[in-house]
Protein backbone atom coordinates (compact mmCIF):
# COMPACT_ATOMS: atom_id res chain seq x y z
CA UNK A 1 0.00 0.00 0.00
CA UNK A 2 1.28 3.41 -0.92
CA UNK A 3 -0.01 4.94 2.29
CA UNK A 4 2.45 2.93 4.36
CA UNK A 5 5.36 4.78 2.78
CA UNK A 6 4.87 7.53 5.34
CA UNK A 7 6.63 5.31 7.86
CA UNK A 8 9.82 5.73 5.90
CA UNK A 9 9.79 9.47 6.46
CA UNK A 10 10.57 8.93 10.12
CA UNK A 11 12.33 5.58 9.99
CA UNK A 12 14.28 5.38 6.74
CA UNK A 13 17.44 5.30 8.80
CA UNK A 14 16.47 1.89 10.20
CA UNK A 15 17.67 0.16 7.04
CA UNK A 16 21.16 1.35 7.84
CA UNK A 17 20.88 -0.24 11.26
CA UNK A 18 20.47 -3.60 9.57
CA UNK A 19 24.03 -3.43 8.30
CA UNK A 20 25.19 -3.39 11.91
CA UNK A 21 22.60 -5.57 13.61
CA UNK A 22 21.44 -8.52 11.56
CA UNK A 23 19.36 -9.79 14.45
CA UNK A 24 17.78 -6.68 15.96
CA UNK A 25 14.91 -8.39 17.72
CA UNK A 26 12.99 -7.73 20.90
CA UNK A 27 13.96 -9.62 24.01
CA UNK A 28 11.64 -11.25 26.51
CA UNK A 29 10.40 -9.39 29.58
CA UNK A 30 10.90 -12.38 31.81
CA UNK A 31 13.12 -11.67 34.79
CA UNK A 32 16.06 -13.88 35.57
CA UNK A 33 16.35 -15.46 32.14
CA UNK A 34 19.74 -16.79 31.14
CA UNK A 35 22.36 -14.54 29.57
CA UNK A 36 26.12 -14.24 29.47
CA UNK A 37 27.14 -12.14 32.45
CA UNK A 38 30.21 -10.87 30.64
CA UNK A 39 27.95 -9.13 28.10
CA UNK A 40 26.23 -7.03 30.78
CA UNK A 41 27.04 -4.66 33.62
CA UNK A 42 25.01 -3.87 36.72
CA UNK A 43 23.37 -0.49 36.14
CA UNK A 44 24.57 0.82 39.50
CA UNK A 45 28.20 0.14 38.58
CA UNK A 46 27.66 1.61 35.10
CA UNK A 47 26.25 4.85 36.52
CA UNK A 48 28.92 5.12 39.21
CA UNK A 49 31.66 4.69 36.61
CA UNK A 50 30.31 7.49 34.42
CA UNK A 51 28.85 9.75 37.14
CA UNK A 52 25.26 9.13 36.02
CA UNK A 53 21.94 8.68 37.78
CA UNK A 54 19.20 6.24 36.85
CA UNK A 55 15.50 5.71 37.43
CA UNK A 56 13.51 2.57 36.64
CA UNK A 57 9.77 2.88 36.05
CA UNK A 58 8.51 -0.60 36.92
CA UNK A 59 5.06 0.14 35.52
CA UNK A 60 6.34 0.79 32.00
CA UNK A 61 9.72 -1.00 32.13
CA UNK A 62 11.34 2.27 31.10
CA UNK A 63 14.91 2.94 32.24
CA UNK A 64 16.13 6.55 32.38
CA UNK A 65 19.83 7.29 32.81
CA UNK A 66 20.82 10.93 33.06
CA UNK A 67 23.36 13.58 33.99
CA UNK A 68 24.07 17.13 32.91
CA UNK A 69 23.81 17.09 29.12
CA UNK A 70 22.93 13.39 28.86
CA UNK A 71 19.52 11.78 28.59
CA UNK A 72 19.51 8.01 27.95
CA UNK A 73 16.34 5.93 27.74
CA UNK A 74 15.85 2.20 27.33
CA UNK A 75 13.08 -0.34 27.87
CA UNK A 76 13.50 -3.93 28.99
CA UNK A 77 12.06 -5.51 25.85
CA UNK A 78 13.95 -3.36 23.38
CA UNK A 79 17.33 -3.28 21.67
CA UNK A 80 16.79 0.40 20.89
CA UNK A 81 18.36 3.14 23.03
CA UNK A 82 17.51 6.83 22.79
CA UNK A 83 20.39 9.18 23.60
CA UNK A 84 19.83 12.96 23.57
CA UNK A 85 17.11 12.52 20.96
CA UNK A 86 19.12 10.23 18.67
CA UNK A 87 18.38 6.57 18.08
CA UNK A 88 20.85 3.69 18.32
CA UNK A 89 20.63 -0.06 18.05
CA UNK A 90 22.21 -2.37 20.65
CA UNK A 91 23.13 -6.00 20.11
CA UNK A 92 21.50 -6.89 23.47
CA UNK A 93 18.53 -5.61 25.45
CA UNK A 94 18.60 -4.61 29.13
CA UNK A 95 17.97 -7.48 31.55
CA UNK A 96 16.28 -7.71 34.94
CA UNK A 97 17.51 -10.49 37.21
CA UNK A 98 17.19 -11.17 40.95
CA UNK A 99 15.93 -7.66 41.63
CA UNK A 100 18.73 -5.94 39.72
CA UNK A 101 18.96 -4.17 36.38
CA UNK A 102 21.75 -5.00 33.95
CA UNK A 103 22.56 -2.99 30.84
CA UNK A 104 24.50 -4.30 27.83
CA UNK A 105 28.23 -3.63 27.76
CA UNK A 106 27.63 -2.22 24.28
CA UNK A 107 25.74 0.71 25.79
CA UNK A 108 29.02 2.25 26.98
CA UNK A 109 30.51 2.15 23.49
CA UNK A 110 27.33 3.47 21.89
CA UNK A 111 27.05 6.43 24.24
CA UNK A 112 30.69 7.40 24.72
CA UNK A 113 32.32 6.33 21.47
CA UNK A 114 33.30 9.04 19.04
CA UNK A 115 31.95 6.84 16.27
CA UNK A 116 28.66 5.32 17.50
CA UNK A 117 26.90 2.59 15.55
CA UNK A 118 24.32 4.90 14.03
CA UNK A 119 22.53 8.09 14.91
CA UNK A 120 18.91 8.39 13.81
CA UNK A 121 16.84 11.43 13.03
CA UNK A 122 15.30 13.52 15.79
CA UNK A 123 11.62 12.98 16.46
CA UNK A 124 9.64 16.12 15.60
CA UNK A 125 5.89 16.63 15.79
CA UNK A 126 4.81 18.39 12.61
CA UNK A 127 1.51 16.65 11.83
CA UNK A 128 -1.07 15.61 14.41
CA UNK A 129 -4.19 13.55 13.78
CA UNK A 130 -6.97 14.33 16.25
CA UNK A 131 -9.70 11.73 16.56
CA UNK A 132 -13.01 12.93 18.08
CA UNK A 133 -14.37 9.66 19.44
CA UNK A 134 -17.75 8.22 18.38
CA UNK A 135 -20.05 10.13 15.98
CA UNK A 136 -23.08 9.52 13.78
CA UNK A 137 -25.03 6.47 14.87
CA UNK A 138 -22.63 6.04 17.81
CA UNK A 139 -23.36 8.78 20.39
CA UNK A 140 -20.94 7.50 23.03
CA UNK A 141 -21.74 8.26 26.66
CA UNK A 142 -24.86 10.24 27.53
CA UNK A 143 -25.09 12.51 30.58
CA UNK A 144 -28.15 12.69 32.82
CA UNK A 145 -28.96 16.07 31.23
CA UNK A 146 -28.71 14.74 27.70
CA UNK A 147 -25.19 15.81 26.75
CA UNK A 148 -23.81 13.46 24.10
CA UNK A 149 -20.18 12.46 24.24
CA UNK A 150 -19.79 12.57 20.46
CA UNK A 151 -20.69 16.28 20.45
CA UNK A 152 -18.31 17.10 23.30
CA UNK A 153 -15.45 15.23 21.63
CA UNK A 154 -15.90 17.11 18.37
CA UNK A 155 -15.99 20.53 20.03
CA UNK A 156 -12.80 19.90 21.99
CA UNK A 157 -11.11 18.45 18.90
CA UNK A 158 -11.89 21.58 16.90
CA UNK A 159 -10.58 23.86 19.65
CA UNK A 160 -7.44 21.72 19.85
CA UNK A 161 -7.01 22.05 16.10
CA UNK A 162 -7.06 25.84 16.47
CA UNK A 163 -4.55 25.76 19.32
CA UNK A 164 -2.08 23.57 17.45
CA UNK A 165 -2.40 25.39 14.13
CA UNK A 166 -1.68 28.68 15.93
CA UNK A 167 1.57 27.03 17.00
CA UNK A 168 2.49 26.03 13.45
CA UNK A 169 1.50 22.36 13.66
CA UNK A 170 -0.50 20.74 10.87
CA UNK A 171 -3.71 19.13 12.14
CA UNK A 172 -6.00 16.54 10.57
CA UNK A 173 -9.36 15.62 12.11
CA UNK A 174 -10.66 12.10 11.58
CA UNK A 175 -14.11 13.73 11.43
CA UNK A 176 -15.15 17.39 11.38
CA UNK A 177 -18.90 16.76 11.62
CA UNK A 178 -21.36 14.30 13.12
CA UNK A 179 -20.62 11.20 11.07
CA UNK A 180 -19.78 7.61 11.92
CA UNK A 181 -16.26 6.35 11.18
CA UNK A 182 -15.04 2.83 11.90
CA UNK A 183 -12.09 2.29 14.22
CA UNK A 184 -9.99 1.04 11.31
CA UNK A 185 -11.00 4.12 9.33
CA UNK A 186 -9.79 6.40 12.12
CA UNK A 187 -6.42 4.69 12.25
CA UNK A 188 -6.09 4.85 8.47
CA UNK A 189 -6.32 8.65 8.59
CA UNK A 190 -3.02 8.73 10.46
CA UNK A 191 -1.46 6.52 7.79
CA UNK A 192 -2.74 8.58 4.87
CA UNK A 193 -1.57 11.91 6.25
CA UNK A 194 1.91 10.93 7.44
CA UNK A 195 1.01 11.74 11.05
CA UNK A 196 3.64 12.04 13.75
CA UNK A 197 1.19 11.40 16.60
CA UNK A 198 -2.44 10.30 16.98
CA UNK A 199 -4.67 11.64 19.78
CA UNK A 200 -8.13 10.20 20.36
CA UNK A 201 -10.51 12.47 22.32
CA UNK A 202 -13.21 10.93 24.52
CA UNK A 203 -15.51 11.67 27.44
CA UNK A 204 -15.79 9.27 30.36
CA UNK A 205 -18.70 7.71 32.23
CA UNK A 206 -19.10 5.39 35.19
CA UNK A 207 -21.81 3.91 37.37
CA UNK A 208 -20.20 5.70 40.28
CA UNK A 209 -21.36 9.31 40.06
CA UNK A 210 -18.48 10.43 42.27
CA UNK A 211 -15.68 9.70 39.82
CA UNK A 212 -14.27 12.78 38.10
CA UNK A 213 -11.16 14.06 36.38
CA UNK A 214 -9.27 13.66 33.13
CA UNK A 215 -7.34 10.52 32.21
CA UNK A 216 -4.87 9.52 29.53
CA UNK A 217 -4.24 6.03 28.17
CA UNK A 218 -1.47 4.38 26.18
CA UNK A 219 -1.12 0.83 24.92
CA UNK A 220 -0.89 -1.80 27.65
CA UNK A 221 2.56 -3.50 27.55
CA UNK A 222 0.98 -6.97 27.69
CA UNK A 223 -0.76 -6.07 24.41
CA UNK A 224 2.48 -4.74 22.97
CA UNK A 225 3.92 -7.91 21.48
CA UNK A 226 6.10 -6.16 18.94
CA UNK A 227 7.50 -9.32 17.36
CA UNK A 228 4.08 -10.85 16.79
CA UNK A 229 2.63 -7.59 15.52
CA UNK A 230 5.67 -6.94 13.33
CA UNK A 231 5.33 -10.31 11.62
CA UNK A 232 1.65 -9.65 10.96
CA UNK A 233 2.34 -6.20 9.54
CA UNK A 234 5.15 -7.52 7.38
CA UNK A 235 2.61 -9.80 5.70
CA UNK A 236 -0.20 -7.25 5.45
CA UNK A 237 1.76 -4.10 4.59
CA UNK A 238 4.68 -3.30 2.34
CA UNK A 239 7.54 -0.84 2.78
CA UNK A 240 7.90 -0.96 -1.01
CA UNK A 241 11.68 -1.05 -0.95
CA UNK A 242 13.66 -3.00 -3.50
CA UNK A 243 15.35 -6.15 -2.28
CA UNK A 244 13.67 -6.05 1.14
CA UNK A 245 12.64 -9.57 2.12
CA UNK A 246 9.89 -10.46 4.63
CA UNK A 247 12.39 -11.01 7.46
CA UNK A 248 13.82 -7.53 6.93
CA UNK A 249 10.33 -6.02 6.82
CA UNK A 250 9.50 -7.72 10.11
CA UNK A 251 12.62 -6.20 11.71
CA UNK A 252 11.70 -2.75 10.41
CA UNK A 253 8.19 -3.05 11.79
CA UNK A 254 9.55 -4.32 15.10
CA UNK A 255 11.76 -1.25 15.44
CA UNK A 256 8.93 1.06 14.41
CA UNK A 257 6.51 -0.40 16.95
CA UNK A 258 9.10 -0.26 19.72
CA UNK A 259 9.81 3.39 19.03
CA UNK A 260 6.09 4.21 18.87
CA UNK A 261 5.52 2.54 22.23
CA UNK A 262 8.23 4.57 23.97
CA UNK A 263 7.03 7.82 22.41
CA UNK A 264 3.42 7.04 23.37
CA UNK A 265 4.47 6.60 27.00
CA UNK A 266 6.36 9.89 26.91
CA UNK A 267 3.41 11.70 25.31
CA UNK A 268 1.03 10.35 27.96
CA UNK A 269 3.32 11.66 30.70
CA UNK A 270 3.60 15.05 29.04
CA UNK A 271 -0.21 15.21 28.94
CA UNK A 272 -0.45 14.23 32.59
CA UNK A 273 1.86 17.02 33.75
CA UNK A 274 0.24 19.58 31.44
CA UNK A 275 -3.27 18.89 32.76
CA UNK A 276 -2.05 18.79 36.35
CA UNK A 277 -0.11 22.05 36.05
CA UNK A 278 -3.19 23.81 34.67
CA UNK A 279 -5.17 22.76 37.73
CA UNK A 280 -7.20 19.87 36.31
CA UNK A 281 -8.07 16.83 38.36
CA UNK A 282 -5.82 14.33 36.59
CA UNK A 283 -4.92 10.71 37.26
CA UNK A 284 -1.52 9.26 36.26
CA UNK A 285 -1.36 7.69 32.78
CA UNK A 286 -2.95 4.27 32.45
CA UNK A 287 -2.45 1.28 30.19
CA UNK A 288 -5.29 0.04 27.98
CA UNK A 289 -5.79 -2.21 24.93
CA UNK A 290 -7.97 0.23 22.95
CA UNK A 291 -8.09 -0.57 19.24
CA UNK A 292 -6.90 2.87 18.11
CA UNK A 293 -3.82 2.42 20.32
CA UNK A 294 -3.17 -1.22 19.51
CA UNK A 295 -2.46 -0.60 15.82
CA UNK A 296 0.51 1.60 16.76
CA UNK A 297 1.30 2.87 13.26
CA UNK A 298 2.26 6.14 14.99
CA UNK A 299 2.67 7.11 18.67
CA UNK A 300 -0.90 7.16 20.00
CA UNK A 301 -2.74 8.14 23.17
CA UNK A 302 -6.39 8.34 24.20
CA UNK A 303 -7.53 11.26 26.37
CA UNK A 304 -10.65 11.01 28.54
CA UNK A 305 -11.48 14.67 29.17
CA UNK A 306 -13.86 14.17 32.11
CA UNK A 307 -16.84 12.23 33.47
CA UNK A 308 -20.23 12.98 31.95
CA UNK A 309 -21.69 10.83 34.73
CA UNK A 310 -20.51 13.33 37.36
CA UNK A 311 -23.09 16.14 37.63
CA UNK A 312 -20.53 18.72 38.77
CA UNK A 313 -17.98 17.89 36.09
CA UNK A 314 -20.65 17.62 33.40
CA UNK A 315 -21.62 21.26 34.08
CA UNK A 316 -18.02 22.30 33.44
CA UNK A 317 -17.73 20.15 30.34
CA UNK A 318 -20.69 22.01 28.86
CA UNK A 319 -18.85 25.34 29.06
CA UNK A 320 -16.92 26.52 26.01
CA UNK A 321 -14.27 28.09 28.22
CA UNK A 322 -13.62 24.74 29.93
CA UNK A 323 -13.51 22.91 26.61
CA UNK A 324 -10.92 25.40 25.38
CA UNK A 325 -8.87 24.90 28.55
CA UNK A 326 -8.80 21.16 27.86
CA UNK A 327 -7.66 21.85 24.31
CA UNK A 328 -4.96 24.18 25.62
CA UNK A 329 -3.70 21.55 28.07
CA UNK A 330 -3.33 19.00 25.27
CA UNK A 331 -1.66 21.52 22.96
CA UNK A 332 0.83 22.56 25.65
CA UNK A 333 1.75 18.91 26.24
CA UNK A 334 2.51 18.41 22.55
CA UNK A 335 4.54 21.62 22.37
CA UNK A 336 6.43 20.62 25.53
CA UNK A 337 7.34 17.23 24.06
CA UNK A 338 8.44 18.87 20.81
CA UNK A 339 10.62 21.31 22.73
CA UNK A 340 12.17 18.48 24.71
CA UNK A 341 13.28 16.65 21.58
CA UNK A 342 14.48 19.85 19.93
CA UNK A 343 16.65 20.48 23.00
CA UNK A 344 18.04 16.95 22.65
CA UNK A 345 18.87 17.73 19.04
CA UNK A 346 20.73 20.93 19.86
CA UNK A 347 22.72 19.28 22.65
CA UNK A 348 23.75 16.35 20.46
CA UNK A 349 25.20 18.56 17.73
Amino acid sequence: MNDIIFAMRRLCFLLIILFFTACATTSSRQAGMGYRQSDFIYIGDFCKKHNLQYDFDTLDDVIKISSSGKDIRLILNSNIVYFNGSTFSLSDAPQYSNGKLFVPQGLEKTIFSKEPVFSGSIFTIKTVVIDPGHGGKDPGALSCRGMREKDLNLKIAKYLKEELEDRGIKVILTRDRDIYISLQGRVNVAKRHNADIFISIHGNSNRSKRLKGAEVYYLAPNRFNSQERALKLAKEENFRLKRVNPDTEAILWDLLLTQNYVLSVELSRSLYFSFRDLGFSMRPPKKAPFYVLRLAYVPSVLVETGYLSNRYEEKWLRKESYQRQIAEAIALAIVSMNKQYNNFASKSK
